[in-house]
């Protein structure tokens, strides 16, 4: 994948230490875009940032919706969200 001019390239069994070194990067930002055809892996590696942050809501492809939320807390306990959202573009 490749993350504002820095590639990361990894397996499926790296996909939990790729996206802890993803917030490791972006600590502060709060929107991304992930780009690439359908099946390319965005959803599995958007549930792998989510699991990084500890949610604990299931989560699913926003294909056949506008947007999911899934919540989670920061490491002050601040309630966030991670808005996950498809594009017919």
């Amino acid at each position: 994948m490749y993350f504002c001019g820095m590639e990361m390239i990894f397996s499926f069994d790296e996909i939990g230490q790729t996206a802890a070194r993803f917030w490791e990067q972006f600590p502060e930002q709060r929107v991304f875009v992930l780009h690439g055809q359908m099946g390319a892996g965005k959803t599995t590696f958007v549930n792998a940032l989510c699991a990084a942050r500890g949610v604990e809501d299931a989560t699913a492809s926003p294909t056949f919706s506008i947007i999911n939320e899934y919540r989670y807390h920061d490491a002050a306990g601040r309630a966030r969200s991670i808005f996950h959202r498809t594009s017919t573009a």
